[in-house]
């Protein structure tokens, strides 16, 4: 079963969840039916529980709930998603009852248009899609839902005038694709500076080259880099008191361990201009799934250069201006300016397979992965294992997104 995480945020833009999409290992279409297909997403609740260390929404079938496969993940941080409709059958409505009485917690996909709803789901998520309702209907369904005590999520905010007409109308969660900053974020124009110096000189070595003198000035001079590298070498693996300074830990650890550490710093500094960790963990657990399945491509680029297009990939999302103005104000090399642009590179071809796989885009990863020629059970592997290296690497906990 491939898998995949989808950020739930609120009105103050904070992630507070994540929505689990899933689909069956052959994307194509496989032979089993959408009940043993929901037990197998059951199955991977405890690992992705763990990846998330959020609450997660997982969608099930009746037939799940009815038997009862849900119970033995009674102490999960999981709600439950049905279709609204499945509550029609008395004996859906009664097993969801009983879980619901015994801690369980359940949200609802799709408006209510029959029988009224039992008193047990007050406070429960409805969720809605942002594509199938018309902006007047979506404000009248809000209040309605609201009133009713129900808690309105919805789905498919693809771009900035949907996040903020659902905003507008009150809606308190949402999901969908990765969005630019809104205008209420004030820029942090010093950090977004050594941002763009970092990515710079990370792709300057991004062909293998060794780091030389002008790499040593670069973390040495700039205030940010220089501060961050520090506090991300200050561990107990480097003894207790750490590098005094980043002169000192370039001579502790040589210039290509620092520009190492340097990609979990940059990445973290995406996170901070745009005052959203989720942004810094994205870019970091794409520069290392990059890093992996990138080795698959004929005549793969050198890791470096995967790494700084994971980077990339995030870039425009955290700074709020366009790919291709990024590009111009880059130095980059060919095929680091084409993952901003055209993406027609292998390079950019295997950040949409990266797309593909962490919005849930499961017929378009397909398609992806056979033009580069990787199984998509690789992509998945990998992904599963960049989510726990990233949070690890950054030392991520529920606190940093608070």
């Amino acid at each position: 079963m491939l898998a995949s995480l989808s950020p739930l945020r609120d009105r103050r833009d904070r992630v507070v969840g994540y929505a689990v999409s899933a689909h069956p290992d052959d994307v194509r279409g496989g032979a089993i039916g959408p009940d043993e297909e929901a037990r197998q997403v059951v199955d991977l609740v405890p690992q992705l529980s763990r990846l998330a260390a959020r609450s997660i929404v997982v969608p099930v079938t009746p037939a799940v709930v009815r038997e009862g496969a849900i119970t033995r993940f009674a102490s999960v941080d999981a709600v439950w998603l049905i279709a609204t409709e499945a509550l029609d059958d008395p004996a859906t409505r009664r097993a969801v009852d009983r879980l619901i009485g015994a801690g369980f917690h359940f949200a609802l996909q799709g408006f209510p248009e029959g029988d009224p709803l039992p008193l047990s789901l007050t406070g429960s998520t409805m969720v809605l899609d942002a594509a199938r309702t018309s902006h007047a209907a979506l404000e009248n369904r809000v209040r309605t839902l609201s009133e009713a005590g129900l808690r309105p999520l919805v789905r498919g905010v693809d771009d900035r005038a949907t996040r903020q007409r659902v905003l507008a109308a009150g809606v308190p969660l949402y999901t969908g694709r990765q969005l630019t900053r809104g205008a209420a974020v004030a820029p942090d124009r010093t950090t977004e500076d050594s941002i763009l110096r970092a990515i710079t000189m990370l792709a300057a070595f991004s062909d293998g080259r060794p780091p030389d003198a002008a790499f040593d000035a670069f973390v040495r001079d700039d205030p940010h880099v220089a501060a961050s590298l520090l506090k991300a070498m200050s561990s107990a693996a480097l003894g207790v008191r750490g590098p005094r300074s980043v002169s000192h830990a370039l001579t502790m650890l040589g210039r290509d361990a620092i520009i190492e550490r340097l990609v979990a710093v940059t990445a973290r500094l995406i996170g901070d201009a745009a005052h959203d960790p989720e942004l810094g963990f994205a870019a970091l657990r794409r520069a290392r799934l990059c890093e992996r399945i990138g080795v698959a491509l004929d005549t793969a680029p050198h890791p470096r250069a995967r790494v700084v297009a994971g980077l990339l990939s995030m870039l425009e999302f955290a700074l709020a201006s366009p790919a291709p103005v990024l590009a111009q104000r880059l130095t980059l090399p060919s095929q680091l300016r084409d993952v901003l642009d055209a993406r027609e590179k292998p390079l950019g071809q295997l950040l949409d397979v990266v797309d593909a796989m962490e919005y849930g885009w499961w017929e378009d990863m397909t398609a992806r992965c056979q033009r580069l020629s990787i199984r998509p059970r690789v992509v998945a592997d990998a992904w599963f294992e960049t989510w726990k290296s990233a949070r690890n690497e950054l030392g991520l906990s529920r606190a940093d997104f608070n």
